[in-house]
C-alpha cells in the first residue's frame, strides 16, 4: 500500500490507528476521539465511509512489526505536511492527538515514544500529561 496515495482523511485516520495501536489495545474512548477529529476536520464526509477507512488503516496497520509501524507514522506524517501547514497541525492536530493519548485513561510508554515521533516528524508540540 503506497501512502502517497491516501487521501487527508485517509492520512488522519492511519496517524490515529497508529496511535491506538500502539498500546496493542483499541479502545472505545480512542476510537470516539478519532470520530470526533474526522468530523471535525472534514464535515462532509460519511461516518460509513469513515469506518471503512478506519477498518482499512487497522488491516494495514496491525499485521506490521513494531519497526514496519513507526516506518509507516514517519511515512504518513510526511505525508500529512504536503497538504498541511505547520500551523494547521499544531492548531488542528495536536489537540487532538492530546486528547487520543488521554482518551482511555492510561499514558503508556508506546503512546508516549508515536507521539514524539509525531511531534518532531510534523514539527508541532504535543501535550502529554504526566499523571
Amino acid at each position: 500500500m503506497s501512502v502517497k496515495n491516501l487521501t487527508p482523511l485517509e492520512l488522519v485516520t492511519h496517524l490515529f490507528s497508529c496511535l491506538q495501536i500502539a498500546d496493542n489495545q483499541i479502545d472505545w474512548e480512542e476510537k470516539e476521539v478519532w470520530a470526533d477529529t474526522i468530523s471535525a476536520l472534514f464535515p462532509n464526509h460519511t461516518p460509513d465511509r469513515a469506518q471503512e477507512i478506519l477498518q482499512r488503516a487497522y488491516q494495514t496497520i496491525l499485521p506490521m512489526d513494531s519497526f514496519g509501524r513507526k516506518n509507516h507514522l514517519i511515512t504518513v506524517c510526511k505525508e500529512l505536511k504536503n497538504h498541511y501547514t505547520q500551523e494547521e497541525l499544531q492548531r488542528n492536530l495536536a489537540p487532538k492527538i492530546t486528547e487520543l493519548i488521554d482518551a482511555d485513561g492510561m499514558v503508556l510508554s508506546a503512546e508516549v515514544d508515536s507521539a514524539s515521533i509525531i511531534a518532531e516528524q510534523l514539527g508541532i508540540t504535543i501535550n502529554i500529561s504526566e499523571d
